[in-house]
């Protein structure tokens, strides 16, 4: 298919295809779902991906907060003929029986349960008889073309924002940033005055989160909302995070859902955006966004931006309290000096702290903030600069993190968000906890090597009882001869006697069993 025919043929009234890509829960294999994606995403899709492993409720609410098109989900566990339904019952629960869900499971899924679950209410099943005839690429562009006939935004959607919305109202939310991302800004505005609840003049603080790709934004987001969600169990918080646009497809891959282990509190909403051109680091829509959030209720709005660069830093446009995260792989201390987020972000995480060299990186990056800001009278822990290691199970710098955001935050807006003094060393760092200790880092190659010597140490010992019985083969050889006078059948015993001494008894026992 030419690149401009599928461009045309899969674009929707709110712009391209957005679906939710999954393995189904208890089924850990991804593999046919990450190739559907990238063909998807290939296509001009935008792939909210949530990985493998995923309950029916956790898909539907995905669908819902992210107002898909679409959800497609691999199931190769055997329970596709209760699970599929359970996700259409949910969804029409909840009012979303637009949405279309497609799903695959090869062999595991007989013709027979195909056959019913379309009658349940299941876009398409494929099979591996659509495979043989279509190929990938033809199931996947069927599957973009049933999902460009969606209208998101058709009347009978809007027209039921007619009152105040709240954040337990999580599709008029959803459906307002979809208007955010796509609408007029006179229609917008006009939605968005019917479901206010909360007065324009009452202001919302937003945290800005940005950082370079790889440094773990997504899962020091997951780690703080766990903290948040410990410390005021009843703070509504919304996530607006960003993710690029491919320029040659138009597609993006939005992954930020894949870390968010912490969406499973009712709490807390996640809607994810794709740049589609905006040239920045921040989709467009994003300040709409903030808007939809602040005027419907929420307590705390959380931006995240998509990887970036040396120059950028356009989340302090859009935030209140800023937050640059990075890890130790930044280059040379010279690079330092041309991170503009060192000289304006309230707070710099040096995430991944468990790697070594993450101690010199952190007295590199406190020498710098020191010079940008001239700061050289204060000491090392009243610098805005925290290590944290998102992976670690209650990790003290991640406590660190949330509970100066929370002062920098009560100081500017009077709030009174909770926060747990973190347990830190006396040299005020999180302590490292490796799963590996240190000790063993090399423990595969020790397992390789042990492996190894067993299969020499085996190989060696089969050698030498094969040598055994072959000398002791002769020897009754020779013996059976008349002319021999048993000296060369004694010599070849002795020599047989030798090496059985270096034959453990072990081996003679299990050779006997």
């Amino acid at each position: 298919m030419d690149r401009g025919d599928s461009e045309r043929k899969f674009v929707t009234t709110t712009g391209p295809v957005r679906i939710i890509t999954t393995a189904s829960l208890f089924d850990g294999h991804d593999a046919a779902i990450n190739v559907f994606r990238r063909l998807m995403h290939e296509l001009g899709a935008e792939v909210i991906h949530m990985g493998h492993d995923r309950s029916a409720a956790d898909i539907a609410n995905s669908a819902i907060q992210e107002d898909a098109h679409a959800i497609a989900i691999t199931s190769y566990q055997g329970g596709h003929d209760l699970y599929f339904p359970y996700v259409r019952e949910l969804l029409d629960e909840a009012g979303y029986n637009h949405v279309k869900i497609f799903g695959g499971g090869g062999g595991t899924i007989l013709p027979h349960e195909v056959e019913k679950l379309h009658t349940q209410g299941i876009t398409k099943i494929y099979t591996p008889e659509d495979g043989r005839k279509q190929g990938l690429m033809g199931m996947v562009e069927h599957l973009m073309g049933e999902c460009a006939q969606v209208d998101l935004i058709k009347k009978s959607r809007v027209s039921k924002l007619k009152s105040s919305t709240t954040p337990e109202e999580s599709g008029n939310v959803s459906l307002l940033l979809t208007l955010a991302e796509t609408a007029e800004e006179d229609v917008f505005e006009k939605q968005l005055e019917k479901c206010r609840s909360r007065d324009s003049s009452e202001k919302v603080p937003v945290i800005g989160l940005t950082g370079t790709g790889g440094a773990g934004k997504s899962s020091l987001i997951d780690e703080m909302m766990l903290r948040i969600a410990r410390d005021n169990p009843e703070c509504r918080v919304a996530l607006l995070c960003t993710d690029p646009t491919r320029k040659r497809t138009g597609g993006a891959l939005l992954g930020d859902r894949l870390r968010m282990n912490c969406l499973s509190n009712s709490n807390f909403f996640m809607r994810s955006f794709a740049s589609r051109g905006s040239g920045s680091e921040l989709a467009a829509c994003t300040k709409r966004g903030i808007e939809v959030c602040q005027a419907t209720g929420f307590d705390l709005i959380v931006v995240e931006t998509s990887g970036i660069g040396q120059g950028a830093d356009a989340v302090t446009e859009v935030c209140d309290v800023s937050l640059y995260v990075t890890t130790n792989e930044y280059g040379a201390a010279s690079q330092l000096e041309k991170i503009e987020m060192l000289d304006v972000a309230d707070l710099i995480a040096l995430n991944k702290f468990e790697k070594p060299g993450a101690e010199d990186a952190l007295t590199a990056i406190r020498k710098q903030v020191r010079r940008n800001r001239n700061e050289f009278t204060i000491k090392d822990a009243e610098l805005p600069v925290v290590a944290t290691i998102a992976s670690q199970f209650a990790d003290p710098g991640v406590d660190d993190l949330w509970y100066r955001l929370s002062s920098i935050i009560n100081e500017k807006y009077g709030t009174e968000f909770k926060s747990k003094k973190p347990e830190l060393n006396e040299n005020g760092l999180p302590e490292r906890i490796s799963s590996v200790p240190p000790e063993r880092s090399n423990y595969l190659a020790e397992i390789a090597a042990s492996i190894r010597d067993y299969h020499t140490r085996t190989k060696e010992m089969a050698n030498k009882v094969k040598q055994v019985r072959e000398l002791e083969a002769s020897a009754i050889h020779l013996e059976s001869r008349p002319n021999d006078q048993g000296k060369a059948a004694s010599d070849l015993r002795k020599e047989a006697d030798e090496i059985k001494k270096e034959i453990p008894v072990a081996v003679w026992k299990m050779l006997e069993q």
